[in-house]
C-alpha cells in the first residue's frame, strides 16, 4: 500500500513523513490540502520565486 501524502501546513511542502517536514523540519503536517505545484528550478521558476519557495519538490496550493 503507498504512504499517504502529507502537507506541512507551515511551508506547504507534501511529504510522505508521517512526523516530520523535511522542508522546514515541523511537526504540523495534514492530509487535508487541494492541489499540488511541482518545483523542479528552484532558481529560474517564476511561480517558486513569487511564492517565496527556495527548495525544489512538491508543495500544495492550499492546506486545510
Amino acid at each position: 500500500m503507498p504512504a499517504a501524502l502529507r502537507a506541512c501546513r507551515d511551508c506547504k511542502f507534501i511529504t510522505t513523513s508521517r512526523d516530520r517536514c523535511e522542508n522546514c523540519g515541523s511537526t504540523n503536517l495534514t492530509q487535508s490540502f487541494y492541489g499540488m505545484i511541482i518545483i523542479l528550478d528552484e532558481e529560474r521558476s517564476e511561480i517558486a520565486r513569487d511564492l517565496g519557495i527556495r527548495k525544489k519538490g512538491a508543495y500544495a496550493i492550499r492546506v486545510a
